[in-house]
């Protein structure tokens, strides 16, 4: 509604602009209620191509790819006004000149000043109405970008929920076949990790510090596993922990980390997790062992792809994601400009 009106009460000041200059300079030549008479006859004239151009030559000729019946009704259009001008200024006001008989214009002027006029008026009009739908166009079109990458959004934080569930339940499911006594234990962090994945990762944005909780409380979970001490290293001591960021980023590649390096199993398996922050760029580097024998295929599961994904998203041209296996060694390091 605003825009409507502002593109309204641009016409007008446009139109009474255009009717001002011409009855200002007549105002020397004929009585000024006159002068104004013939700015008042021209803006109305005006007004009508405005009106005709915008409601109905543009849209229904123009846009509808009918270019020559378009040109032929403007033209056409042009001629009548023209015309219709001419007629009034010769009924109206040329009657009441105030100069010398022998100074009259010959006829031809007027009809080509009234023309010139109304070509002027003509390209106005017709350069309003197309900037004014290119702008509609590009404000639509940003609408349903935002739209869509709001959706996308919801859909890939929708699949990393279940996929995390169903993880946490076959822990639990692990430890309470074998009756463990970190069974509670690991019920309770299901419950605080469940909190932060429901409530706060519903937040476009969370500190980081909410972040490293979550992944601290994931590590906690996943020794809960094994009676033997697993060797995980988590590092933060150089990172802004009041640094902003998206949530459940970095959980994918923790998860994977743990599962390509069979840390359950294999005693000698590594996990290293580090994070740092440099100004308003945080990086995040996580390295895993691989074992050397019966290395688990990577299956068609949620974890790179959609990480990716929500990167490029969330942070286009804002991060760098490098992927390295060798060695037995599998390491992902990830930079995020966070402005």
């Amino acid at each position: 509604m605003q825009r409507n009106i502002n593109s309204l009460v641009n016409k007008i000041l446009i139109i009474l602009a255009i009717s001002l200059l011409i009855a200002l300079p007549a105002s020397n030549l004929f009585p000024l209620e006159i002068a104004l008479l013939m700015g008042g006859i021209t803006a109305i004239l005006i007004i009508l191509l405005f009106i005709l151009n915008e409601y109905w030559l543009i849209p229904r000729y123009f846009f509808l790819k009918k270019r020559t019946k378009f040109l032929l009704l403007n033209i056409f259009l042009l001629v009548v006004l023209t015309m219709g001008h001419y007629l009034l200024d010769e009924l109206l006001v040329q009657p009441h000149k105030i100069y010398e008989e022998h100074t009259t214009p010959p006829a031809i002027f007027l009809i080509i000043r009234s023309l010139f006029l109304f070509l002027m008026a003509n390209f106005i009009s017709i350069t309003l109405y197309l900037s004014n739908t290119v702008k509609k166009q590009a404000i639509r079109e940003k609408n349903l970008k935002e739209e869509k990458l709001g959706t996308e959004l919801k859909l890939l934080k929708a699949q990393i929920n279940p996929h995390f569930i169903f993880n946490a339940l076959n822990n639990i499911y692990a430890l309470t076949y074998t009756r463990s006594e970190k069974a509670p234990e690991s019920v309770l962090k299901l419950s605080e990790m469940l909190r932060y994945v429901f409530y706060d990762c519903s937040k476009d944005m969370v500190k980081l510090r909410e972040e490293l909780e979550y992944i601290e409380n994931f590590i906690s979970f996943q020794q809960m596993k094994s009676e033997d001490n697993q060797h995980i290293t988590l590092d933060y001591r150089d990172a802004d922990q009041d640094m902003v960021i998206a949530p459940m980023l970095f959980i994918p590649l923790i998860e994977n980390a743990f599962k390509f390096s069979k840390i359950e199993e294999d005693p000698d398996a590594y996990v290293k997790i580090i994070f740092s922050t440099d100004n308003e760029v945080l990086s995040f580097l996580i390295e895993n062992s691989t074992p050397q024998q019966g290395k688990p295929q990577p299956g068609q599961g949620l974890g790179i792809p959609n990480v990716k994904q929500r990167l490029k998203v969330l942070y286009p041209k804002r991060h760098e994601l490098n992927i390295d296996e060798k060695n037995q060694t599998f390491t992902v390091k990830l930079k995020i400009h966070t402005r």
